[in-house]
């Protein structure tokens, strides 16, 4: 995938603008190997790093004296926003451009895409960025009273301003911790901002505004509704994503990326490269039956790719990432990425977020609850109880509890099903008390999970999911990954149009029949073979992690409950002593390991920054 970066000078000397923005672009190498171009102008620049998809190469100018665009911008549907603008067909860029001469800033009204730009207006001596509504594409800023720079990550970022000394952000540690991002905008890197999905930023006359453009409002349930119309959005969401080089896709055997290949086999000419995890020691999680199902209906090129194992190179790992990450298959996707980029693949079709945007329905089980209907929630509890591997009573038990009408009622089942009230501190165990009350943390995450003002509790439960500032995170882990192989991995279930269709679905169609996320089911019916259409058994891949993560990290874990070094300023060290306990005696559950992998991480990523200024990430990336 692409890159970008822009520097615009607002006091001092602005013949540094060039320079800068030149060393800023060099740390994105690794993310042009068809080269990269700096647009230079007073007191400003812009610059591509090009990956060819099917565009030419940045910073795009329609004429001499007109505005100047860079970014990364895929565009839905190129062809008809040329109809709209009474022009042929062009690339995507300078579709992009033209709408903004004919709408600007409104453009973004009209478009549909990934994207993230930075476009100079020279008439209006206005900067004008822009992230896609999901945070798809990344956007990095910061700005001083020097200047703004902007860039796809953060190492350009770093030392840009000379003087200027980043340091660690406490507020974005201490919910990296405990695992509830509240905002879009921290970075783990003080003064380091990102612009977040759904937003646009502006610099005109040397002030600089960020504001949002978007907010995900479902359609009318009126519209339109059914599993044909769901099944024609996601299959256009999918002929979108590939344009603009050659096609693969991800396999696992699950539910969204068998719909997403079979959909993509029938777009294409030749048969389309598939790739698929083999675990040949771990039997529990072979998908290779549901693969060959899948495979004996669409036309495939398949490749086998071996899991990942313990092996990791924390200080790769930490310069490709830049900062601490969520991801604990991470290590896996990277394989899949090396075998993309090795058979050619340039564009790769992957079903992440499908759970999020068809949603699993379960608030159709919360509300039969709270509306009493008894004999409907046991019958469809039975899916509910396959899902998660537990006596269907008890998970019917949890129900009641939760969401019960009746406060008595609810306390009964509370204690039928020997649970009390929820530890609410196990969330945020691993944060230091101290830090957790310096940065307000419980208040934050109250704060941020306040119910909005959908129509109903679904809809905010299904619109929260989508907002979550978790989705635009994983979305940047995995680019940073993809992008040091030259994949650009692309998510059809994030379609605008598809994303507002699925939150308008009534709870009903969501959930039936004893199946979660029956939107899908439904509408892949005669596409999907049933096997792996109607399967309730989802395999939990935390084995996987869990093995890789004693295996790789085993030793330094140990060390680190001994000597925590500079993590003890920020770390619970009872509760991360505890949670590598557990994990060494296979006692970890899935919320402890996701936790000792956050500290690890952030252990080791302090350890890193404690070096002279830049040796890590600035001048890994550019070497003497």
């Amino acid at each position: 995938m692409s890159g970008f970066v822009a520097y615009a000078a607002l006091a001092g000397d602005p013949s540094v603008a060039v320079p800068r923005a030149r060393t800023m672009l060099q740390a994105l190498r690794h993310r042009g190997p068809q080269g990269m171009t700096l647009h230079e102008a007073p007191g400003l620049a812009l610059g591509h790093a090009w990956l060819d998809l099917g565009d030419t190469a940045g910073p795009w100018q329609l004429r001499p004296d007109g505005p100047v665009l860079t970014g990364e911008i895929r565009l839905d549907a190129p062809d008809d926003l040329a109809r709209q603008l009474d022009l042929p067909l062009a690339g995507d860029a300078a579709l992009l451009l033209a709408a903004y001469d004919r709408w600007g800033i409104d453009a973004l009204r009209r478009i549909d895409g990934d994207f993230a730009f930075a476009l100079w207006d020279g008439a209006k001596q206005r900067m004008f960025c822009a992230r896609d509504r999901f945070g798809v594409k990344p956007f990095v800023f910061r700005v001083t009273p020097q200047g703004l720079a902007a860039a796809s990550e953060i190492a350009p970022l770093l030392g840009v301003f000379g003087s200027l000394q980043e340091a660690p952000d406490e507020i974005w540690i201490a919910e990296f911790l405990s695992g509830q991002p509240t905002c879009n905008s921290r970075t783990a890197w003080r003064g380091i901002s990102r612009l977040a999905p759904g937003h646009l930023m502006i610099l005109e006359a040397g002030r600089v505004e960020v504001r949002r453009y978007w907010t995900l409002d479902p359609e009318p349930r009126d519209y339109v509704v059914g599993p044909e119309a769901l099944r024609d959005r996601l299959d256009r969401a999918v002929a979108a994503r590939l344009r603009g080089g050659p096609s693969g896709a991800m396999l696992s055997g699950g539910l969204d990326s068998s719909s997403l290949a079979l959909l993509a086999a029938r777009h294409v000419a030749s048969p389309l490269p598939v790739f698929s995890l083999l675990f040949n020691d771990r039997p529990e999680l072979d998908e290779r039956p549901y693969i060959a199902a899948t495979q004996m209906l669409g036309g495939f090129d398949q490749h086998w790719v071996g899991a990942a194992t313990g092996e990791t190179d924390s200080a790769d790992l930490l310069t490709e990432q830049e900062q601490p990450f969520h991801g604990l298959g991470l290590p896996t996707s990277r394989r899949l990425y090396a075998a993309a980029a090795e058979a050619g693949v340039r564009v790769l079709l992957d079903g992440h977020g499908g759970d999020e945007v068809i949603s699993s329905g379960v608030t159709r089980l919360q509300e039969l609850a709270r509306e009493g209907q008894w004999r409907s929630l046991w019958r469809e509890s039975d899916g509910l109880a396959a899902v998660y591997g537990e006596p269907q009573f008890d998970v019917f038990l949890d129900l009641v509890a939760g969401s019960a009408g009746n406060r008595l009622l609810r306390g009964v089942a509370r204690r039928l099903s020997g649970g009390g009230r929820p530890d609410n501190r196990q969330w945020r165990r691993m944060v230091r008390a101290d830090l957790a009350k310096r940065t307000a943390l419980v208040d934050r995450v109250r704060d941020a999970n306040t119910p909005g003002a959908a129509r109903s509790p679904d809809q905010r439960h299904h619109i929260g999911l989508l907002t979550n500032p978790g989705i635009a995170a994983a979305f940047e882990v995995l680019d940073r990954s993809a992008a040091r192989q030259g994949v650009e991995p692309r998510y059809p279930f994030f379609d605008r149009k598809l994303v507002e269709f699925c939150v308008a679905q009534p709870p009903a169609a969501k959930f039936h029949d004893g199946m979660t996320r029956a939107l899908l089911r439904d509408a892949m019916q005669g596409v999907l073979p049933d096997s792996v259409r109607l399967r309730r058994d989802k395999s939990d891949f935390t084995i996987n992690a869990r093995r890789n993560l004693i295996d790789g990290s085993g030793d330094r874990l140990v060390h680190l409950a001994a000597v925590p070094g500079a993590m003890a300023d920020y770390v619970d060290l009872g509760a991360f002593r505890a949670g590598v306990d557990q994990l060494q005696r296979g006692e970890a559950d899935a919320p402890t390991l996701r936790q000792v992998w956050a500290a690890l991480w952030l252990a080791e990523w302090l350890e890193q920054i404690d070096a002279p200024h830049g040796q890590t990430l600035t001048d890994r990336r550019n070497p003497a």
